[in-house]
């Protein structure tokens, strides 16, 4: 397996020195601007918005024609790319989530009480701001229909298992650094956590739920049909502990394609050895990666997951989804094969699932 990762750090090696254009011409072109080589940077600035419509280059612009800044001052051409600038920004944030958050979140820093104290109120504003730092990082879901119609889930006690039950998963991430290398990289937290919960039966427990803590490193490529390159140090485990438990560590690396309207992400792993191994077998169903193919059309969203160990345990997961509302999504979910949960890495299970997701 090491040699997969020998040459995706090969590989990352290579295509990390293809940042791309835009953003290397605009940090050469902004450190001539802070040198005071004004009209260099003017220059060089003006044919970055030209080629690329770089909103940062175009307000950066507007400031220089207003304080004549390698140029004469000019308050049409600084009216000129302010217009633009903060046309481009309004149809770059138009569409997020959070800016209709941050909106309500001014309002509520309003209505706090004058401190005549700067600090404090600043210390106020990032208690006010933190939920906000978080975002959703994968599919969060609820279905309230999961229904399993082949195979046997693993019995666990003596609770009664039913086919039909409720399946949800929420995913959250945590950004907290960029750019310690220059590559433009995003250091981030990612936590997962997916339940099945019995919940048409008499006791309605919580038949499984599996915890999948991440810290990872994005770095975006540009290079052709390569996008971004990703290195993960993760956990996943079902929390059980004894007989029950099945948990593991690894490393995985991903690489992110597009051709098209066709995302497609390339991931693999390797597996640290345990201490005490709950599930030795685990990789033997799981295999050492897998191939998640996105397809975005108009609203539509399709992802297909496929993963095998290339000795006939494979795992197909496909999901749908489809705007309801502005932030609500029709969800559908099916999954045939081998590595549904953790407890059921070793059973073959069909099933599919109807419900909402927040996010996708």
């Amino acid at each position: 397996m090491l040699k997969y990762f020998l040459l995706l750090t090969f590989a990352w090696g290579l295509f990390a020195q293809e940042t791309s254009q835009e953003e290397l011409a605009f940090d050469e072109i902004y450190a001539l601007y802070k040198e005071h080589k004004y009209q260099e940077a003017r220059r060089g600035f003006e044919l970055l918005y030209k080629l690329y419509h770089d909103n940062d280059a175009a307000y950066i612009l507007g400031y220089m024609y207003e304080h004549g800044q390698g140029c004469s001052v000019d308050y049409k051409q600084s009216t000129y790319y302010y217009k633009h600038s903060s046309k481009g920004y309004y149809f770059q944030q138009k569409d997020d989530p959070a800016r209709d958050a941050k909106k309500e979140q001014k309002k509520l820093f309003k209505v706090v009480d004058d401190l005549n104290d700067t600090q404090t109120l600043y210390t106020i504003k990032q208690y006010a701001q933190s939920l906000y730092n978080i975002k959703a990082y994968k599919a969060n879901y609820f279905l309230p229909v999961s229904y399993k119609y082949d195979g046997v889930y693993h019995q666990v006690g003596t609770h009664q298992l039913k086919s039909t039950e409720i399946e949800f998963q929420f995913s959250l991430r945590y950004d907290f650094g960029t750019n310690l290398l220059g590559l433009h990289e995003i250091y981030s937290f990612g936590y997962t956590q997916r339940s099945f919960w019995q919940a048409y039966g008499k006791s309605a427990y919580f038949r499984e739920s599996n915890y999948n803590p991440e810290f990872f490193t994005t770095i975006p490529i540009g290079y052709n049909h390569i996008k971004a390159l990703r290195i993960a140090l993760a956990h996943q485990s079902n929390g059980r502990g004894g007989t029950n438990e099945r948990s593991w560590n690894y490393i995985a690396g991903s690489v992110f394609f597009q051709t098209g309207l066709l995302f497609t992400k390339v991931r693999l792993w390797h597996r640290f050895k345990d201490t005490i191994d709950y599930n030795p077998t685990l990789i033997d169903y799981m295999g050492h990666g897998d191939v998640e193919f996105i397809f975005p059309y108009k609203k539509h969203l399709m992802k297909l997951l496929l993963r095998s160990n290339f000795d006939g345990e494979n795992g197909v997961e496909f999901s749908y989804s489809y705007p309801v509302s502005k932030d609500l999504f029709l969800y559908i979910k099916t999954f045939n094969g081998y590595g549904e949960s953790l407890i059921d890495f070793d059973n073959k299970i069909d099933k599919v699932g109807i419900g909402f997701s927040i996010s996708r």
